[in-house]
């Protein structure tokens, strides 16, 4: 077991909220923020009945103001951060960019971007004085390589690759580590939302659903859970060498349609 505090954004629900019950098992101080002040709440009750401290934090983490707050009530109840899991993100509707409104990519780019850059420099703030820290950020294969109809996802998702890099590079001088989880399809909310929005569109223009051009079965989702056994591992002491690195986790998909649609 341990004492170290971690903050998880976006631990409400999805990759987060699994995120943060795994860190649970581990002890010490979970940290839970969301958009949400009831799922929030809920995350937090659930953290501690896994036997570990926590407080819950409602925050827009692409608001700079209200991570300000959050990370100064940190300090004041909690102490200094010890490791900060980023997993932040908007899943927006799929379209092709000449169809792709200014505000839908602009907040895009606040969600799923800005927030990371909001919350790293906090953490940094905390951990570079101690010298010592560990961020994981949570990117998709969405952010490898292009995908039909994802661009805006897509491209700050490889953004957030680039920015752990460059965060690991500016900061081993001062003991802290930083890598970036690549997950393929996830189980919950999100690929359900995805499904039906891509459904939704295709009605819309008339368009037949796409023939299934792979044998069964279809690729495995990964459970939150399991993504928050793989960030225990890279924060623990065992990880301590691994460091700058975008790692792929879950089953690789056999085309780039089958990273969000694995049935096809």
């Amino acid at each position: 077991m341990t004492e170290r505090t971690v903050l998880v954004t976006g631990a409400g629900r999805g990759a987060g909220h699994g995120i943060a019950l795994a860190l649970a098992n581990d002890g010490g101080t979970v940290v839970v923020c969301d958009l949400d002040p009831e799922t929030s709440d809920k995350a937090a009750e659930l953290v501690r009945a896994r036997g570990a401290k926590s407080i819950s934090i409602a925050c827009d983490v692409s608001d700079e103001s209200q991570v300000a707050a959050m990370f100064a009530r940190i300090g004041e109840e909690v102490g200094p951060l010890d490791v900060l899991v980023n997993t932040v993100a908007w899943i927006d509707p799929p379209g092709p960019i000449a169809e792709l409104p200014t505000d839908r990519w602009h907040k895009a780019i606040r969600t799923n971007l800005d927030s990371v850059m909001y919350c790293t420099r906090a953490a940094l703030a905390m951990m570079i004085p101690r010298t010592k820290g560990v961020i994981v950020n949570i990117s998709s294969l969405n952010g490898t390589r292009g995908f039909p109809d994802r661009p805006s996802y897509g491209a700050t998702k490889a953004a957030v690759i680039n920015f752990t890099q460059t965060t690991a590079m500016e900061n081993r001088q001062y003991g802290i580590r930083a890598n970036v989880l690549v997950p393929g399809g996830i189980e919950g909310e999100r690929v359900r939302l995805l499904r039906e929005m891509a459904a939704q569109r295709a009605k819309e223009h008339g368009d037949t659903p796409p023939p299934r051009i792979y044998p069964d079965p279809p690729m495995e989702m990964l459970d939150p859970e399991w993504i928050g056994r793989y960030v225990s591992f890279l924060i623990s002491e065992d990880g301590r060498h691994i460091n700058g690195q975008a790692l792929v986790i879950g089953e690789a998909p056999r085309s780039p349609l089958q990273a969000m649609f694995p049935d096809i």
